[in-house]
């Protein structure tokens, strides 16, 4: 059976297609990283041919400047890589043979969060996967400090450190109930982890108990602080505003 030239160029086609296209694969379900940890975001090639001369490029969606690794020519080029980045990528050439082309992160903070591109390319091909990755971090038990009195009340402080995503605040008396509070005030450590902060005014009540409550739904945690208040300190608030208010009565007599 005599093979036609036509056809001879299309089988060599067909094979040189085969040995030079792929695909990028990563994982369809959320990659979920420690904050303070380091992490691995799996890009792979299939067939699993090769990659130490291809072109590996780790990139952020939908941020401006978004390179996070890239490796061109049998090295690494991480010139324009961005700033936070530094010093914690890197891939594993050992493995970069097999067609791994997976990206460690070390040290993971807040600001890793996002979606995530591995872009492979050849001579005559490319392809990429997105990966997502959470970043998770519970933080500190909340701290509780006594500003005295103030407003009319007794001012209570509540801290927490260390938490991503941002969490909530919640004051309440001791029954439970919520109590209205302050805007919570929120900053940033140098992880990219959320600091939260919030005030309330508390009235004498008959357990002067209060509990300030730290919790992030989306990781199903939750920490708590009780404080009890000292009755003393109601009776010098109370007594504080009586005397102000004899003085103010006073100066207005003496007017």
């Amino acid at each position: 059976m005599k093979i036609s030239w036509s056809e001879c160029l299309c089988l060599v086609l067909l094979l040189l297609q085969q040995t030079t296209s792929f695909e990028v694969l990563g994982p369809a379900d959320p990659v979920v990283a420690v904050a303070g940890e380091d992490v691995v975001l799996p890009c792979y090639l299939k067939p699993n041919i090769s990659a130490v001369d291809l072109r590996i490029e780790w990139f952020r969606v939908q941020t401006e400047d978004p390179l996070v690794h890239l490796y061109r020519d049998h090295e690494d080029r991480n010139e324009n890589q961005i700033p936070s980045y530094r010093g914690r990528t890197s891939l594993f050439f050992e493995q970069m043979r097999k067609g791994n082309t997976s990206l460690k992160v070390k040290n993971v903070r807040g600001s890793d969060n996002g979606e995530y591109k591995c872009f492979v390319q050849s001579a005559g091909w490319y392809d990429d996967s997105s990966i997502n990755v959470h970043i998770k971090a519970v933080g500190t038990q909340p701290m509780i400090s006594n500003e005295g009195y103030k407003e009319g009340g007794i001012s209570l402080v509540c801290e927490s450190k260390g938490w991503y995503p941002q969490p909530e605040v919640v004051w309440m008396d001791s029954e439970g109930h919520s109590l209205p509070a302050g805007h919570t005030e929120t900053h940033r450590d140098s992880m990219d982890l959320f600091i939260v902060r919030r005030r309330v005014i508390v009235q004498e009540t008959e357990t002067n108990r209060f509990t300030c409550r730290v919790l992030q739904q989306d990781l199903n945690e939750m920490k708590e602080t009780i404080t009890n208040i000292p009755g003393e300190l109601h009776i010098f608030s109370i007594n504080s505003s009586m005397e102000t208010l004899k003085c103010n009565t006073c100066l207005n007599y003496c007017e």
